[in-house]
C-alpha cells in the first residue's frame, strides 16, 4: 500500500485538495487556516490520531510538534479545509466479479453508515449515476444544498479507469461546486 503522498502522485490531473509536505515551522503560513495537518501513514489517521485540524499558527506549531513526536519516521501533510459531503470512491478485486468500482458516503462512517454501491468495470457515466441513486443517502446530495453530482460522476469515471490492484479515495468532500480529493490509498 502507497503512502498518502505517493498515492497523491499517482493521481496527478485529479482534483486534490491543495496539500504540501511540512519540512519546517516556516511552511506552516502557505496554506490558509483553518487546514488539517496529518502524518503519511497508510492507515487510518482518525482512529490512530495522525490528523489535526489547526485553525491558526499557534495551533499549527503545536500540532506539528504532537504529530512529529508521535510519528517520528512518518511526513507531515497540511492540507486545506474542504465542508461538504465526505464520499468514498474505491476500486477492489472480486474473485467472481473482477474489478469493481465502489462510491458511497464516506468519511469515518463508512464503516458505521455502510452505505456502499458496487458495479463490475468497466462503467459509464450512466452506471456512476445508476450507483449513486442506489445510495440509501441519496437524497443528502440533492435537497436543500445541491452537490456537484457530476463532478463526482466525472471523477468515478476517471477513476474507473486506473490501472491499481486496489484503491480507496476516502473522502472525497464533495461542494456545491466540486469533488475534492483529501486521502488515498492505492495498491499498485
Amino acid at each position: 500500500m502507497l503512502s498518502v503522498i505517493e498515492s497523491f502522485e499517482k493521481l496527478n490531473g485529479f482534483p486534490l485538495a491543495k496539500y504540501l509536505v511540512v519540512k519546517s515551522e516556516s511552511d506552516l503560513n502557505k496554506l490558509e487556516f483553518p487546514y488539517w495537518l496529518k502524518a503519511d501513514i497508510t492507515g487510518h489517521k482518525t482512529e490512530q490520531k495522525a490528523v489535526i485540524k489547526a485553525r491558526n499558527l499557534e495551533q499549527a506549531k503545536s500540532n506539528l510538534k504532537e504529530l512529529r513526536k508521535a510519528f517520528p519516521a512518518q511526513k507531515i501533510l497540511a492540507q486545506e479545509d474542504k465542508e461538504g459531503i465526505s464520499i468514498i470512491l474505491g476500486l477492489k478485486e472480486d474473485k467472481v466479479f473482477g474489478k469493481l468500482l465502489l462510491i458511497g458516503f464516506g468519511g469515518t462512517f463508512t464503516e458505521i453508515v455502510k452505505d456502499i454501491s458496487f458495479r463490475a468495470l468497466p462503467v459509464n457515466k450512466k452506471d456512476i449515476e445508476e450507483m449513486i441513486k442506489q445510495l440509501k443517502l441519496y437524497n443528502v446530495l440533492i435537497s436543500r444544498k445541491k452537490y456537484a453530482v457530476d463532478k463526482l460522476i466525472s471523477l468515478a469515471e476517471k477513476f474507473s479507469k486506473q490501472d491499481f490492484k486496489e484503491a480507496d479515495l476516502n473522502p472525497v468532500i464533495l461542494t456545491e461546486k466540486e469533488a475534492f480529493i483529501v486521502d488515498a490509498r492505492i495498491e499498485i
